[in-house]
């Protein structure tokens, strides 16, 4: 029997993120969505990172009051701002649609329950764009565990060399004392100015770029050039249109992304092995110590901020943008499916790549695995009733 060791799970995320989850993400966007529903559902993207910032400020007021370790804490809140937006939605949605009692998500009478699940993976693709964007640049800023290195000692001015006079430079530097006191001062003034601006401009710029630099992962530049193709839609035909080299590139780019969610459900299964395997317990031993009950206790809150919290915040944001705001989301009172779509995705379980993100960085891998083990399965039996729910909110629309 294959045994995945913590080396060999850290690998496999390392190829995940690296190579399979850009492929996964630019293949999808670039393949299922368009500018023109881009533009016309800008407000999607925007509520789903408002309200998955709220639920994470959530998870941090709650996590406070319980007492979380910070580093969990966080570890918590990104579980709860960043939900599975694609692998449960979509199924769920195509099952309802080619249910003979859901003709009242219908558009119209020449609609068919394949033209609502494309539509309804449309939408999700926008769901997708500020997930991803999000997941692999604030939310990987916000597992980095906090470091105080030599750049936030850097001094605002660069403070001066010493040289060593040499004999041969005795008649210079007896000319310099024919300058008087206040020519040499007048001379230092106006070189101060100028010597500091440009080390304060250097030092300012090193130190954005030490912000940015982490954040710049590769699923974070996959979904931008997505989202620059679909903006551009002469590239977008060109990459789409069959039977062309551009073509073969996109669909080798595309059947490259597909194995990301398998390899990630491996690791998966690789972590719960080696989390329970005895005799890795000195292995899997990290610089997070996390007691059990805390960890239950986190768990707990994930569950309340994915299942309760955060879908409760999107129905009241639809309804009140449907009664009151309606010309902000036009398609919201045009297309059911549309609300059922951003309904589903607030209340899915948190996303996979969370344990990648984890065994990526060597932090909270155990505590990831945990979390999304117990997620899951309390979702088999949460989404149930929510789904029941969200298609009685439907049909009030």
């Amino acid at each position: 029997m294959l045994k995945l060791r913590k080396p060999d799970l850290k690998i496999l995320a390392r190829i995940n993120i690296s190579l399979l989850t850009p492929a996964l993400m630019f293949s999808k966007i670039s393949g299922s969505l368009d500018r023109d529903t881009l533009f016309r559902l800008w407000l999607v993207p925007v509520l789903y990172g408002l309200l998955g910032y709220a639920g994470y400020l959530w998870v941090q007021y709650a996590g406070r009051r319980i007492k979380l370790p910070d580093g969990y804490k966080r570890l918590c809140g990104i579980a709860v701002f960043f939900s599975n937006v694609n692998t449960i939605m979509v199924p769920i949605v195509q099952t309802i649609a080619a249910s003979p009692t859901a003709e009242y998500l219908l558009r119209d009478d020449d609609d068919t329950p394949e033209e609502l699940a494309n539509r309804c993976i449309a939408y999700g693709m926008l769901v997708s764009i500020i997930n991803n964007l999000l997941r692999w640049s604030v939310g990987v800023a916000l597992m980095l565990p906090e470091q105080h290195g030599p750049m936030e000692e850097m001094p605002g001015t660069l403070s001066p060399i010493p040289m060593r006079a040499s004999p041969g430079r005795e008649s210079e530097q007896s000319s310099l004392s024919d300058y008087s006191d206040e020519q040499l001062e007048v001379g230092m003034l106006s070189l101060r100015p100028a010597h500091g601006v440009v080390a304060t401009a250097a030092n300012a710029c090193v130190r954005i770029w030490a912000r940015i630099q982490p954040c710049m992962t590769p699923p974070l530049v996959a979904v931008i050039t997505a989202v620059l193709v679909v903006l551009v839609p002469a590239v977008q035909d060109m990459l789409l249109a069959e039977g062309t080299y551009a073509f073969t590139l996109w669909k080798a780019i595309d059947t490259c992304g597909e194995a990301c969610i398998p390899l990630t459900l491996l690791a998966l299964g690789g972590q719960l092995y080696v989390m329970e395997d005895r005799d890795a317990e000195f292995e899997t031993s990290s610089s997070t110590d996390v007691s059990k009950r805390t960890q239950e206790h986190g768990i707990m809150l994930v569950m309340m901020g994915r299942f309760l919290v955060v879908p409760t915040l999107m129905c009241l944001s639809l309804f009140i943008v449907h009664m009151l705001f309606p010309m902000l989301m036009p398609l919201l009172q045009q297309d059911p499916v549309l609300f059922l779509t951003l309904a589903l995705v607030s209340a899915t379980p948190p996303a996979v790549n969370l344990l990648t993100m984890s065994q990526k960085m060597g932090l909270y891998e155990n505590e990831s695995a945990r979390i999304l083990t117990y997620c899951y399965i309390m979702g088999i039996f949460v989404l149930s009733v929510e789904v029941s729910v969200f298609l009685w909110l439907t049909s009030l629309l």
